[in-house]
């Protein structure tokens, strides 16, 4: 092993031990308690919904309100005796339990009707709810004690088969996520609601079969796992239920009533009363967004929890440390032995194994620790990149800052993945090459001062330099106000012909939002020539041994050069040559210029202007491009009477179209003086 590694390896292992120890202390001592908490909600969100088997809910909602509120009014005004109905359609459909979670606390005339029925049925729960500040944890397996219990009127709480407590937890963020399994009050002990309702279901004698521990409550036949402060975390089926659909059956109050329901939807199941309408008797849990989850639906969730067995147990916390320095470890060591891309892959790698082991855990019942292992990760793996960065990679730094000044940033990385690339010569590729310049620009420099021309060059310049590097190009060099700039070199990038035409035209969209700012400066308006060829070229190192230069030769790039030239001729910002508009493909818009036969080449050449990306192409431009083709087929078949029509046409919608205007004069010039009978539409470019 190389000594700088094993170096790297020694500090970043004191570097882990540093951060693991202070997030363990941070741990021990519960900071970000509440962010644990919360973390818990994110395994719920990835989690399948999953359906309720054995529990069915009877909801009053909107409609069953809205249908017995002209006859009774109020709900509190409704006579018990339309839950004595209830209760017997629902015995009479076969329903293993009944479970109120509504209180029937004063006394009415119609209550002993309502207790026989409670009788008839044999199996309904009726609820309780505990009350009074609350002194937490009394004794082992008790939440809290507090002053008394809240229960429903003597007669008919005499008629049920049992009663169970209501009371849930709500945790800082005031989320239900937990629900006490046991409570005092006075001298009375009462087992949670869903407890009671299970016993009943599994038909056992009693709810509470032995005291409880400080790690379980012994109860409906079942080891149930409670937190340190005596609660059982409820295993959410899924999000808030609605009458149409979720975890839930929810069946209207009403429709029981009047007796138009599914019985078989409650036989042999634990059937919950209770409140189904919007905003009333609603909790946030973790697996509710917009729409929170009624209290019904709670007691539901924590009923299928109980029956299922399906608990929620966090590991320990002797588990939990080893977890913080093993992540910790692992991410150090990734960033000590790989380059730092790879490193932070690795490292997201590692968190999204730690996340998905946390969630097939989670539906196994047991809850890892969101916060302290994945922080031993980015902690440690932040601390120990920056080690890296600032100490290991100073030199390097220094270096590439220095070959920043004369080269391009993709040239100065290439350089220093592989130092050895610095020698003389080159190798022949497929590349396409860029020339832009400013036009007038020598009019320009005799109009200004020296300190304006340079401020306003500088800032073309630098925006326009932005734009190359944008769509990773290598900028060659600064001709006077022109610029060279190539793709495909020195690293592989097949789609070097469409890089270079989404620059080109960024840098015409770049000089629209420069002209603005010159303009409200009172500075002159620049205009800009791009020519874009692509092909064979020559590239690499060219110079001498004391001063190198990375840069491309070639046909293709005089070429380039000569269409950037020509950029004035057809009056358009944008000429790309035939290989190049092939090599870019649909991507873009495209029209043809001309066959042109460039200075210092003999074969013709097609030539385009780049108009823009593929579809934003305007209908009306589109059509008029049409004609404009139109014309040119006119041209090139010797019809030039026909020809200059159309293009006349064209301008008398558009008059700033340059191809147009050089075709219009062309076709009259041709009219006047034919050319030879074997002339054959070429354009002879008599400039560079």
């Amino acid at each position: 092993m190389p000594r700088r590694v094993r170096r790297r390896l020694l500090i970043s292992s004191a570097l882990t031990l540093v951060a693991c120890t202070l997030l363990t202390v941070a741990y021990q001592f519960a900071f970000f308690s509440t962010s644990q908490i919360r973390s818990m909600d994110f395994l719920f969100a990835s989690r399948t919904n999953i359906r309720a088997r054995s529990t069915v809910i009877v909801g009053i909602d909107q409609r069953s309100y809205r249908t017995l509120i002209p006859q009774y009014g109020s709900m509190a005004n409704w006579p018990r005796t339309l839950y004595a109905k209830v209760l017997d359609r629902l015995h009479q459909a076969g329903a293993r339990v009944i479970a109120f979670d509504i209180f029937f606390d004063a006394a009415k005339p119609e209550d002993p009707e309502v207790a026989t029925a409670l009788r008839r049925a044999g199996n309904v729960i009726m609820p309780i709810e505990a009350q009074g500040p609350g002194r937490l944890q009394p004794k082992p397996g008790f939440a809290q004690e507090f002053d008394l219990f809240f229960h429903s009127t003597a007669t008919i709480e005499k008629g049920a088969a049992g009663k169970g407590f209501v009371n849930v937890t709500t945790d800082p963020d005031t989320v239900v996520r937990r629900m006490p399994m046991l409570l005092l009050a006075g001298d009375e002990t009462a087992a949670a609601l869903p407890l009671t309702a299970v016993s009943h279901f599994i038909r056992r004698s009693k709810v509470i079969d032995a005291p409880a521990s400080e790690s379980e409550v012994y109860a409906a036949g079942r080891a149930i796992p409670i937190a340190a402060d005596g609660t059982m975390v409820i295993n959410f089926l899924g999000p808030p239920s609605n009458p149409q659909q979720g975890v839930f059956t929810i069946i209207p109050f009403i429709d029981v009533l009047n007796g138009s329901f599914d019985q078989a939807l409650v036989k042999d199941r634990i059937v919950l009363i209770g409140l189904t309408i919007r905003g009333l008797d609603e909790f946030s849990t973790p697996t509710t967004g917009s729409t929170r989850m009624w209290g019904v639906e709670v007691l539901g969730n924590a009923i299928e929890t109980v029956l299922r067995q399906r608990y929620l147990v966090s590991v320990s916390p002797d588990v939990t440390v080893w977890l913080i320095y093993i992540m910790g470890a692992l991410a150090a060591l990734l960033v000590a032995t790989c380059r730092p891309y790879l490193a932070t892959v690795g490292m997201v790698s590692l968190f999204g194994f730690y996340l998905l082991a946390a969630g097939v855990l989670f539906d196994g019942g047991v809850l890892l620790n969101l916060i302290y292992p994945p922080g031993a990760i980015f902690l440690t793996f932040g601390i120990t990149l920056v080690y890296r960065v600032v100490f290991e990679q100073a030199e390097q730094r220094m270096i590439r800052e220095v070959m920043g000044r004369y080269l391009s940033p993709s040239v100065s990385q290439w350089i220093l993945k592989e130092p050895e690339r610095l020698y003389l010569g080159g190798q022949t590729r497929q590349m396409t090459v860029l020339f832009s310049d400013i036009r007038g620009f020598t009019t320009l420099s005799h109009s200004l001062d020296p300190q304006a021309l340079v401020s306003i060059l500088n800032e073309y310049m630098t925006a326009m330099t932005q734009m190359v590097f944008k769509h990773d190009g290598v900028l060659d060099k600064y001709i006077g106000d022109a610029i060279m700039a190539f793709w495909n070199a020195p690293m592989e990038q097949p789609d070097h012909a469409k890089r270079a035409c989404g620059t080109a035209l960024d840098m015409i969209d770049k000089l629209q939002e420069l002209q603005m700012g010159w303009k409200q400066r009172g500075m002159p308006i620049l205009e800009l020539g791009i020519g874009i060829n692509s092909g064979p070229m020559v590239v690499g190192n060219m110079g001498s041994l004391e001063r190198l230069a990375y840069t491309v030769l070639g046909d293709n790039v005089n070429v380039a050069s000569r269409l950037e030239g020509l950029s004035k001729e057809y009056g358009t910002h944008i000429v790309i040559g035939e290989s190049t508009r092939q090599a870019a493909g649909p991507d873009f818009e495209y029209r043809v210029l001309d066959l042109v036969a460039v200075k210092g080449r003999s074969e013709p050449l097609g030539v385009y202007q780049l108009l823009c990306r593929a579809g934003q192409l305007n209908p009306e431009v589109a059509q008029r491009l049409e004609r404009y083709q139109h014309g040119i087929d006119l041209y090139r078949g010797r019809k030039w009477k026909e020809a200059a029509e159309v293009f006349g046409e064209i301008l008398d919608h558009t008059s700033n179209d340059g191809p147009s205007v050089l075709y219009l004069r062309r076709s009259r010039e041709c009219v006047t003086n034919p050319p030879p009978v074997d002339w054959n539409g070429v354009y002879v470019a008599k400039t560079k």
